[in-house]
């Protein structure tokens, strides 16, 4: 490939090119692949690690870590899917534009955005962790392992909220083969670091829950270090730069109209989710174990589905940015189209084999004999879970209020129904899959009827 002189396009520009002229199926995998990586290592490998290591020093231990779990990943995903969504979205469009200046101008205000919210959340969990932690429950040994490892990750979460916003420069750029590399090669070093702050060896202390978090946090500041670099070193389409740089409040603007809105997002699901488990827990002990096995397959559509929805953001926001609508809009609806082919194959696993999935959590033959008839239910709304790419295609066409009407549609299905079903109906854990097969399907038609009628694609 050529620049109009003749010469042979850089790298970054090819990258671009092909976002804008390449062919769509092939284009959107070859960018879902290396962030499929970056969110299985987000979400499941680096917290798993954590909690192996820690189980060994006792459950109470464990159970601390259990408490900052959901809140460390509400921050991750805040960073990486809301704000970090929001930062692809800009940069692309502006790559897309032709808008070079603003594009890495927009490097530095993302940063400006994920430290002030790294301050915030530092803040509100060292002043405010021992009262959350005991209202989630903790006490005792439980709630000083849980400060112990929250107060280590919150104090360090500048390199959380920078790890993922220059994670999303990377995506919008489309060069996210660098991406897959550095956080494999970096939970690498996570893998050794946390046996060893954690029990000890040799002039090394044993920091025992502390040291997990230490591991997590100097693992994450390493993978900044080599992002800013790579960035810096002006081997993509933006560069990181502060010559002639100055703040302006439309760039801010850019990224604020939709990153701030849709740091709802994680809240209205993990609220979805957290109602789902408290109907699932008056059904007794058995109902809500197979419940939190059988749901962790939902969960796990989520990171699958975002590596499609993380080349969206890339694709459409590059081709809203070069007006071309027509083209924006078929990327999108091309991603639904090969996201529900996955998210269906899941379904026909869930239904025809559930065993398959439950064997992995239990033995007990009363829970696995209450998960099918939910799994069953359940799995014939996995494909409305493709249109969760939708939502980062509204968040490149700066619409955040139809993802966060999606999922207000779902939480309400989810409340109201699920009141019906435990409490009127009485009909149990299918009744629970009914109404959690609703509340998706209500997502999905929601998402998708806003994105046929109402995306700014013209």
């Amino acid at each position: 490939m050529t620049d109009t002189a003749g010469k042979p396009a850089s790298p970054a520009a090819q990258r671009t090119r092909l976002m804008l002229e390449g062919p769509i199926v092939s284009t959107l995998l070859r960018l879902a692949v290396p962030n499929l990586v970056v969110n299985v290592v987000l979400i499941a490998v680096t917290p798993s690690v954590d909690a192996h290591f820690v189980g060994r020093l006792g459950l109470d231990s464990l159970a601390g870590l259990a408490l900052v779990f959901p809140l460390m990943m509400l921050m991750q995903q805040m960073a990486n899917m809301a704000m970090g969504g929001a930062i692809a979205a800009a940069i692309a469009r502006a790559i897309g534009a032709g808008r070079r200046e603003d594009a890495a101008s927009l490097v530095i205000h993302a940063l400006a955005v994920a430290a002030g919210a790294a301050a915030f959340f530092s803040a509100v969990f060292l002043l405010a962790g021992p009262g959350i932690y005991r209202l989630m429950g903790g006490q005792g040994p439980i709630l000083a392992a849980a400060l112990e490892y929250s107060n280590v990750i919150f104090a360090g979460a500048i390199a959380f909220w920078l790890l993922g916003a220059l994670t999303s420069v990377v995506r919008a750029t489309g060069q996210v083969a660098i991406l897959a590399w550095v956080y494999v090669g970096v939970e690498l070093l996570h893998l050794a670091l946390v046996p060893l702050l954690v029990f000890g060896l040799g002039p090394v202390p044993a920091l025992g829950v502390t040291g997990a978090g230490l591991a997590t946090v100097l693992s994450f500041v390493v993978s900044t270090a080599i992002l800013a670099w790579y960035l810096a070193a002006g081997r993509t389409s933006v560069a990181l730069s502060l010559s002639g740089f100055r703040f302006e409040r439309r760039l801010f603007g850019e990224i604020l109209r939709v990153g701030a809105p849709m740091s709802l997002a994680p809240v209205l699901n993990n609220v979805a989710l957290a109602t789902l488990t408290f109907y699932a827990g008056i059904l007794g002990a058995t109902s809500l174990a197979a419940f939190g096995a059988a749901v962790r397959l939902e969960y796990l559509l989520y990171p699958l589905n975002f590596g499609l929805g993380a080349a969206v953001l890339a694709m459409v926001g590059s081709n809203i940015g070069a007006r071309q609508f027509a083209r924006a809009q078929r990327i999108a609806w091309t991603a639904v189209g090969l996201s529900a082919c996955v998210m269906a194959a899941v379904g026909v696993l869930a239904i025809g084999a559930p065993d398959l999935w439950m064997g992995l959590f239990s033995d007990d033959p009363a829970i696995l004999a209450a998960a099918p008839g939910y799994l069953a239910v359940v799995g014939l709304a996995y494909p409305f879970v493709a249109a969760n790419t939708l939502m980062s295609a509204f968040q490149s066409t700066r619409q955040p209020e139809w993802p966060l009407a999606a999922m207000s549609c779902r939480l309400l299905v989810v409340v109201g129904g699920g009141w019906i079903a435990i409490e009127v109906l009485q009909s149990g854990l299918v009744g629970l899959g009914v109404v959690t097969a609703l509340g998706l399907a209500a997502w999905g038609v929601v998402l998708m009827g806003a994105f046929r009628f109402y995306a700014r694609l013209r």
